[in-house]
């Protein structure tokens, strides 16, 4: 069936170079249509292509060539972990006077365009542009743990101007598994079953798997992008999503640019779940010789990993808190009470405060601690709040399980 509603407006005003923000959508088939700026949205598409999101996946629509020769190209991102001391790479040449470009570091490793994402060591690289004796290199820095790409584009001044842009990050080196939180001193009490009231625990998933999808714009200015899901496509097929209940799944917010990657961190001071009556300072906290992370050793304060982004960063912020002690009750005793929607606020060491949203709760055997997952690169401010739950084994004294809530800035 022809599409005849132009669906909503995710970007206007459109210029050389922009790269817009990712949004998340439900799997599913999408028209994507591009208009002059300004014109009523009765008239017909300049372009349009169909974009195919599956769960979990990531999809950037390009707009590349000369003005004659505009085009749409749908590119696969992928977002996953490139490794410890390793960052994940595209080039995007949008330049007509850079043919060839390419991306190249010490080792002789290189990213060209049309290739695709590769990993490279982070650190210092060049971008390569032209061939012969009219090449030249732009110096360019990749940081460790991140998804970029390596734009190049025509400068006003008749040169060329290089954007690294950062579509996802995560900590430079990522924690090992599970974390042990917990020491049993309230097992077997009711107040402290961490049995999570997840009656939409299939539903809260749903948020995990939703699509990503970007615009590019490499070609000419003044353009509209509106998307829109054609009426014959089939509801999404991915069962979290199918089976979600509206009362407990929310919409994540839109991703945005505002989280600048290279802005100075701030470290956190204190965080705050009302919900839970979670109201507790937080020390920074490291991983131990076997790369796990460990708690702080005071049961009433959260630990920051702060070798990993600060909350309000891009990337997922950790913090972890022990559920108990050997005497009683810890910082994150009653975090199995926080519900999807629940506000966790964090201040910062100058003065500002961070609203973040609960968008997640999920429970994990600790045999099963679902790394990438958790601490994975993420492409906006996240936090992940973990502590130990479940039953308490006292032949190993631990939990079997871990807890964790998902949180994205509002």
């Amino acid at each position: 069936m022809p599409l005849t509603d132009p669906g909503p407006t995710f970007a206007a005003g459109l210029r050389y170079g922009t790269v817009g923000a990712f949004h998340r959508l439900a799997p599913g088939s999408y028209a994507v249509s591009l208009r002059a700026a300004g014109a009523p949205r009765s008239t017909p598409p300049s372009l349009s292509t169909r974009v195919d999101i599956p769960p979990g996946a990531a999809r950037t629509v390009a707009v590349t060539g000369g003005f004659a020769d505009l085009a749409l190209r749908v590119l696969t991102d992928d977002l996953s972990s490139p490794g410890p001391g390793a960052a994940r790479v595209r080039v995007l040449s949008g330049a007509a006077g850079a043919p060839g470009a390419a991306f190249r570091t010490p080792d002789g490793r290189s990213a060209v365009p049309d290739d695709g994402q590769v990993v490279v060591p982070a650190g210092a690289g060049t971008v390569r542009v032209g061939t012969g004796a009219r090449a030249r290199g732009l110096p360019v820095r990749l940081a460790a743990g991140a998804v970029v790409d390596v734009v190049v584009l025509d400068a006003a001044n008749g040169g060329l101007t290089v954007h690294v842009v950062t579509d996802a990050a995560g900590p430079p080196v990522v924690p090992g598994g599970p974390v042990e939180a917990g020491g049993g001193g309230t097992a077997g009490t009711p107040a402290a079953v961490l049995a999570l009231a997840l009656a939409g625990g299939v539903a809260l998933a749903a948020l995990g798997v939703r699509g990503r999808r970007r615009l590019v714009l490499l070609g000419a200015a003044s353009l509209v992008l509106t998307m829109v899901q054609p009426a014959t496509a089939a509801a999404p097929v991915a069962a979290p999503v199918a089976q979600a209940d509206p009362a407990r799944t929310i919409p994540a917010p839109t991703l945005s640019r505002a989280v600048d990657p290279t802005a100075p961190s701030v470290p956190p001071r204190r965080v705050i779940l009302p919900s839970a009556g979670v109201d507790t300072s937080l020390v920074p906290i490291d991983l131990d010789r076997t790369g796990s992370l460990v708690p702080p050793p005071d049961p009433a304060s959260a630990g920051w990993f702060r070798s990993g982004p600060a909350p309000g960063d891009l990337g997922p912020a950790v913090l972890a808190g022990h559920v108990d002690s050997t005497a009683g009750p810890g910082a994150f005793f009653r975090i199995g009470q926080v519900t999807v929607g629940d506000p966790v606020l964090v201040t910062r060491a100058d003065g500002t405060t961070l609203r973040f949203r609960v968008t997640r709760v999920a429970r994990y055997a600790k045999s099963a601690f679902p790394t990438a997952e958790v601490y994975g690169p993420v492409p906006d401010a996240e936090l992940r709040l973990i502590t130990c739950g479940g039953r308490f084994d006292r032949a190993r004294r631990s939990y079997v399980d871990d807890v964790v809530v998902f949180a994205a800035l509002r």
